[in-house]
């Protein structure tokens, strides 16, 4: 045996800090601390002769050395996972972790959710609602489904990413605050109580304006700005102001009649429904399955709503 497979916890530590291009984060994925993954890095350089990273920044980057090594561990590590899964794939029974937006797992998937019990009553499905990107290669979630403005917003090899439905994103108020504010234009809702979610930079107030020709330099938003949808949504639905909401996830309440679209001009921003998953998890039966039941729902509701 080749010695130098000693330093195999060398070169999975430097796989995971190659693929985030951060000793800190991976620091987070190792549970260890980031003194700890400099001092690896720096014996795998030490034995090998070679600089494996330069700093830009606060990235860590790839020398052309260091580029060779990542492509060799993360094909080496990625056969070593596909051996083990080949002897060791789950049943269809057991659970699986599902992580996505706060809004989407109670406005949609929580509530839906008892469809897919129904059809696979022995797999059980644990929601872990994180407005964060959270990590895949920890091992402890195994899908996320992610909302992107393209559909290859995420590019990691060791992930399978798979868009699966597309959405609209309207304005949408109670039917007493739109008949009280009389809204009924998009130049209306201008001077009324808009609902905003903090951080939200593409499917924004600012340039749903700006789409429909409003000059906002001279003007001065009514903004009230809420960490998550489902907080805008209940001030919506209380009658406090308008929110510009996902169609999926407000569909519901526009049925029920709960919510309005005051103005119908939608948003030019669309947003791209996509799974995530490891590309060799063992629950890929239990994940095949889940995938396939939420994108006939989705499906579903958008044949609905071209009706």
């Amino acid at each position: 045996m080749d010695k130098r497979l000693r330093w195999l916890n060398n070169l999975l530590c430097f796989e995971v800090a190659a693929r985030h291009e951060s000793y800190s984060k991976a620091a987070e994925e190792l549970y260890i601390s980031q003194a700890a993954v400099s001092q690896q890095m720096r014996q795998l350089e030490t034995n090998l002769g070679v600089s494996l990273f330069r700093r830009q920044s606060r990235k860590m980057i790839l020398t052309g050395p260091g580029r060779t090594l990542y492509a060799s561990c993360e094909k080496g590590f990625s056969e070593i996972v596909n051996g083990m899964n080949q002897i060791h794939e789950e049943p269809l029974e057991g659970s699986l972790t599902v992580t996505s937006t706060q809004a989407f797992c109670s406005l949609w998937l929580m509530p839906n959710l008892f469809e897919f019990f129904n059809e696979f009553p022995n797999i059980n499905i644990n929601i872990q609602a994180s407005n964060r990107i959270e990590s895949l290669h920890k091992g402890d979630i195994d899908v996320a489904i992610r909302f992107y403005t393209s559909t290859t917003a995420s590019q990691d090899d060791g992930l399978i990413t798979r868009k699966f439905g597309e959405n609209g994103v309207v304005p949408a108020c109670s039917p007493a605050f739109q008949t009280q504010k009389q809204l009924h234009s998009v130049e209306d809702m201008l001077g009324t109580r808009l609902l905003a979610l903090a951080g939200e930079e593409k499917a924004s107030w600012e340039s749903y304006f700006e789409h429909n020709k409003i000059n906002l330099s001279n003007k001065v938003l009514r903004k009230t700005v809420v960490s998550s949808s489902d907080l805008a949504l209940s001030a919506a639905l209380a009658g406090q102001g308008v929110m510009l909401a996902s169609d999926v996830m407000i569909g519901q309440y526009l049925k029920s009649g709960q919510l309005v679209v005051p103005v119908d001009i939608p948003h030019p921003v669309r947003w791209k429904s996509h799974f995530v998953y490891l590309k060799n998890s063992p629950k890929q039966q239990r994940i095949a399955h889940f995938c396939e039941w939420l994108r006939k729902k989705m499906a579903n509701h958008e044949a609905l709503q071209l009706q």
